[in-house]
């Protein structure tokens, strides 16, 4: 029997602490040539109807212990939207407010359909749980204010994984919109239980901060160089995309690890006219520019140095990947099953007897 588990089940059984012990286990697994991914694919297509473009994206990712693999899909309406000098994406999934996010997990001892699962909470708690990962191995030890560019999903789950590897004092919030900053605010600080201050600008939010967190679907940056000046001393800065970050400070800072060095594949279909009406060659449609930065994994595995002293500045390029829904879902499955929950879906209706 399969686990049909929607994003309630997954709130209920998976803690940010297990979604943290698993990705660096994972990782750990790929340093050792254990786990492995596919990069994301995304195909395009300006069919979309008010929308600028619809996009399929998927990611693939298996690990050996235990023998999981998982296949990650999205089906999007995608819109790019220019403001005060940004740009921002947004996405839905035939009418705003709706999404499609799906997982399919295999146990590969036999090649068993064991979990289908609904994607927005595990797609949160992954990246969070990566990025904290990268804190316990690259932030200062003694870290204790975080600064967090964002106030979305990303932002909530960034500032509780961190929480989980370091003895954060205080955290600063910033986002354009005055009333999302505020909101995170009082309720990340009821959930944490330690001050969130709403500033008004990134500069504001890096000033004198440890680790610094961009979780922002921004196409332009919104890390730059007068904040990695402003920072403390030895501070980490973890991103959620590398738009977010500005040029000139990836060639300032001491150090940079990374996720991945393999290009991401972009798909495009549609007829000249159609793309030549839509936006497709503005910068915003290819989002993922991967650079071959040495690996958090090896760092992990103990293969090459992380942080080697409390004043190297460092950035973590937290980049998606397929193993991370291989690592966290299996948790969730686990858990699932474990406490009888989740919707029974029959295998057979996944099996048949012609051979393919």
């Amino acid at each position: 029997m399969a686990l049909l588990i929607s994003n309630d089940v997954t709130a209920r059984v998976l803690t940010m602490k297990d979604a943290v012990d698993a990705m660096e286990n994972v990782l750990h697994q790929y340093a050792q040539g254990l786990a492995t991914f596919q990069p994301r694919t995304d195909l395009w297509a300006p069919t979309a109807v008010g929308a600028d473009y619809y996009r399929w994206g998927s990611l693939l990712g298996a690990m050996y212990d235990p023998p999981t693999l998982a296949f990650r899909f999205k089906s999007d309406l995608i819109n790019w939207t220019e403001y005060d000098g940004g740009v921002t994406e947004e996405w839905h999934n035939m009418k705003p407010g709706t999404y499609c996010g799906f997982v399919i997990l295999i146990d590969m001892t036999n090649g068993e359909i064991i979990g289908l699962l609904n994607d927005g909470i595990l797609q949160h708690v992954r990246v969070g749980a990566t990025a904290g990962v990268g804190a316990k191995f690259l932030a200062r030890a003694d870290s204790a204010v975080l600064g967090v560019v964002g106030s979305g999903g990303m932002a909530e789950t960034y500032a509780e994984a961190i929480c989980a590897v370091r003895a954060i004092e205080e955290i600063r919030v910033y986002s354009p919109t005055r009333s999302n900053r505020d909101a995170y605010a009082e309720k990340m600080s009821d959930r944490l239980g330690i001050p969130v201050i709403a500033k008004d600008s990134g500069l504001d939010v890096a000033r004198d901060a440890d680790i610094v967190a961009l979780c922002t679907d921004s196409r332009v940056p919104v890390y730059t160089m007068d904040m990695l000046e402003a920072q403390a001393p030895g501070g980490t800065f973890i991103r959620c995309r590398i738009d977010e970050i500005d040029e000139p400070v990836l060639k300032a800072v001491d150090k940079i690890f990374g996720n991945q060095r393999e290009p991401y594949t972009d798909l495009v279909i549609g007829s000249r006219q159609e793309r030549e009406r839509r936006p497709a060659n503005r910068e915003y449609r290819r989002r993922y520019e991967i650079r071959d930065y040495p690996f958090l994994a090896d760092v992990i595995a103990g293969e090459i140095p992380g942080r080697e002293n409390d004043t190297e500045t460092i950035y973590f390029d937290n980049n998606s990947a397929g193993l991370q829904f291989a690592a966290v879902g299996r948790v969730v499955y686990d858990k699932a099953r474990e406490h009888g929950l989740g919707v029974e879906v029959p295998m057979a209706w996944f099996q048949q007897d012609i051979r393919n």
